[in-house]
């Protein structure tokens, strides 16, 4: 292996609100954040049947890379990145999905559960850490070495300006010849200490979740603290993808060039995929194809199967995807 791969699994950019993806390196196989999410109402909409199908065909994929994986990083318990131990209709999650993803064979980097961290964020934390079973280290603050392998946690950091909604750390991954650094939810960054931390580390590959601009209660000291903090590490990294948050409106590209003045490509080319942005797009999906009220009713009591979410993937022309990923994957099993 010339040096390490870089795989997303689930992420605006590739139709759904996640941010999971696999780093795999000589010494190990790391999956980061292993769950999807959708925004269950966006545009006073429900999510079109496409982007449903998107997050059924992801969390397949993020199930396949779970069982490849060695290694879990939870940076923090919000539910587009952790999966949750119930049934949650838009993400195809339940008690044995939840299992599965973080068994006890895994080596598990997550979010401490007492320190900086909201009560919402607490109590499903409680989830990961009762079982004593598992394989669970604190990630915040803590350098971890496997083989020529590196990977390093920043202290934690604010998810946005109001620190009352939550922290997550920032990890390093470190094979001796590429840095990589994932911000994971730093909304920027918005917090002087995550900047510094990105700046300080000056990675080879940096993936981050962007301004979140697109909110209406974001204020807007707080975009403009966003924006100022990107001009300030948008040359700190030799390569810089973004992504999750700052691609929840369809003006991204344009927003980027006119605030910071580049041109950061999303996440999903990193493997060469152009961005699939379905939730900014929900205006538009229902506008192009009818979708009938029973359609929820029929999926909420299971009754909408596999094979509808692969033809409308297919009809859309966006399934090959998930198939390029795959192979991507299995490539390593």
């Amino acid at each position: 292996m010339k040096h390490m791969e870089i795989i997303p699994l689930a992420c605006e950019s590739i139709g759904t609100r996640s941010f999971s993806h696999l780093v795999i390196t000589d010494d190990t196989k790391i999956l980061f954040d292993p769950s999807v999410s959708l925004a269950p109402r966006r545009f006073r909409l429900n999510p079109h049947p496409l982007e449903i199908a998107a997050s059924w065909i992801s969390r397949k994929t993020i199930l396949k890379a779970v069982s490849l994986s060695e290694i879990v990083i939870q940076t923090h318990y919000h539910a587009d990145h952790f999966t949750l131990p119930e049934f949650r209709i838009y993400e195809f999650t339940n008690k044995n999905v939840f299992e599965e993803t973080y068994s006890e064979e895994k080596i598990i980097y997550a979010k401490d559960p007492e320190n900086n961290i909201n009560y919402n964020q607490k109590r499903r934390a409680k989830y990961l850490w009762r079982n004593k079973k598992r394989k669970l280290f604190k990630a915040e603050g803590n350098i971890f070495q496997i083989g020529n392998t590196k990977i390093k946690f920043s202290e934690a950091v604010s998810h946005n300006i109001d620190e009352r909604l939550g922290f997550v750390f920032e990890t390093i991954v470190d094979d001796g010849k590429r840095k990589y650094l994932y911000t994971s939810d730093v909304s920027g960054p918005v917090s002087e200490k995550a900047t510094d931390f990105i700046v300080n580390e000056e990675p080879d590959i940096l993936v981050l979740d962007g301004p979140t601009y697109y909110h209406p209660r974001v204020s807007k000291k707080e975009k403009e603290i966003a924006f100022q903090n990107l001009k300030i590490i948008k040359d700190s990294a030799n390569k810089i993808y973004i992504d999750h948050h700052f691609l929840r409106k369809k003006n991204w590209k344009e927003k980027l060039e006119k605030e910071v003045g580049v041109k950061f490509p999303a996440f999903s080319q990193i493997i060469g995929l152009e961005p699939i942005i379905l939730e900014a797009m929900r205006k538009e999906l229902f506008k192009e194809t009818e979708v009938k009220e029973e359609f929820y009713s029929l999926l909420e009591k299971g009754l909408i199967n596999t094979d509808f979410f692969l033809k409308i993937l297919k009809e859309n022309k966006i399934a090959y995807y998930w198939k390029k990923i795959n192979e991507k994957i299995e490539k390593y099993h």
